[in-house]
């Protein structure tokens, strides 16, 4: 067995080529591993994607993140970020977080970054307003979700953080952050379902430390508006 962590996750680095960055698709992999992971078998290594290490080419060719490294495992390299929460579910099945969950919460929440994305990527300013209430229109899908008999409890499919929250989340504050800098979107107080589905979020402490700053966010999307 290889010294030091089984496993080495690759992460989007911020601007300071240090911290964790912007990535969404890196924090949702973050977030699993906080549920599943015990703390001493995960090493996180933001990578700088301007300036990539050689280290990180040599196991990864791709150059791609999010990308885990199970170093039990020959060095075993998965890459996707849903094909990581798949494989850690494989290795730690104990703790049930619903992987490959499908339903009415995935239905309702599926729309919503590609949505923010047009608003953003938008070079039409006629169209602004018709791609904001687009995304409102898939933010309120979450937020009738929320509130129907379908569910219950904090998050999307209960009282504990699922996959499904894993992946949702990081884009729902991109939605947040970004959809508010560069698109003027504010999630209407009358979406009071999803405001606390946001507040319980806000009180969680995997979701809490996974967090990059705001002005990464706004960082990471200026390119798209230029």
């Amino acid at each position: 067995m290889s010294a030091g962590p089984r496993f080495l996750l690759y992460v989007k680095a911020a601007s300071d080529g240090e911290n964790v960055g912007d990535c969404p698709f890196s924090q949702r992999v973050m977030m699993y591993a906080g549920l599943k992971v015990p703390n001493k078998e995960l090493e996180i290594k933001p990578v700088d994607l301007s300036n990539k290490p050689e280290d990180f080419l040599r196991l990864n060719p791709e150059a791609k993140v999010p990308v885990l490294i199970d170093r039990t495992k020959d060095n075993k390299i998965i890459s996707d970020s849903a094909e990581i929460t798949r494989y850690l579910h494989e290795q730690f099945p104990d703790l049930d977080c619903q992987q490959d969950y499908s339903g009415p919460a995935l239905d309702a929440c599926s729309g919503v970054f590609p949505k923010l994305a047009a608003l953003i990527k938008n070079k039409d300013p006629s169209q602004t307003d018709i791609l904001r209430q687009n995304l409102l229109s898939e933010l309120k899908k979450v937020d009738t979700y929320l509130g129907s008999a379908d569910h219950k409890g904090k998050f999307l499919l209960g009282d504990r953080l699922c996959e499904i929250d894993c992946m949702f989340l990081p884009k729902l504050r991109h939605v947040m952050v970004a959809g508010k800098q560069y698109g003027g979107l504010e999630i209407p107080d009358e979406f009071k379902h999803l405001k606390e589905y946001i507040s319980n979020a806000e009180q969680n402490e995997i979701y809490i430390k996974t967090n990059c700053p705001d002005s990464e966010i706004i960082h990471g999307w200026k390119k798209h508006t230029q």
